[in-house]
């Protein structure tokens, strides 16, 4: 399968990425460095901003995307706002990426706890707009992540999940998940 991979330099992208082997996955990340990092977890790696349509459809039409994974998040500034402009604005620009690419699969990450303010309004939008893609839709919700390269080393507040496990689940999910929302959170 053709996979275009937003966020693929994240966190839960680099955790995701060695899962697909086999597949055909073009990772997007912010930043020249991360490239060649992408390349070495099996994925090509392209710089493009989701805040430029025009860009990510040069990109995303020659590829022609049969999955478009949508894990962009701007954690590390430490900005909300910057967040919720990933989920407002990259999310409506992926959805418009993988409708006009003709994708037949919408995945996208999502939160397994409650957000407060903008930041609940912005999760909210984006599942809603996620919804509305022509094709098949995967929304994954992933509990807060620990672990390696996470903002926590041990379990925080639940619901969590350690970032290993939500790599391989995420990867099952979009190659081979049934549509709808799926919570992933660790057992117990």
């Amino acid at each position: 399968m053709r996979i275009l991979f937003a966020g693929a330099g994240g966190v839960l992208g680099r955790a995701t990425l060695p899962h697909l082997s086999g597949h055909d996955v073009l990772g997007l990340t912010r930043s020249e460095e991360k490239r060649q990092v992408l390349r070495a977890l099996g994925a090509e790696g392209v710089v493009c901003d989701v805040y430029d349509y025009e860009a990510l459809l040069r990109v995303a039409a020659p590829f022609r995307p049969e999955i478009v994974v949508n894990f962009v998040t701007d954690l590390t500034g430490g900005s909300a706002e910057a967040n919720n402009r990933a989920r407002r604005e990259g999310g409506a620009n992926l959805l418009a990426l993988a409708n006009a690419t003709k994708a037949s699969r919408l995945v996208v990450e999502s939160v397994a706890f409650t957000l407060e303010g903008e930041a609940g309004r912005a999760v909210d939008r984006l599942e809603q707009s996620t919804r509305s893609f022509s094709g098949e839709t995967l929304i994954l919700r992933f509990g807060r992540l620990w672990g390696p390269g996470t903002a926590y080393e041990a379990p925080a507040r639940p619901p969590t999940l350690h970032i290993d496990q939500a790599g391989a689940l995420a990867a099952q999910l979009i190659a081979r998940g049934a549509p709808g929302t799926h919570t992933l959170v660790d057992a117990g």
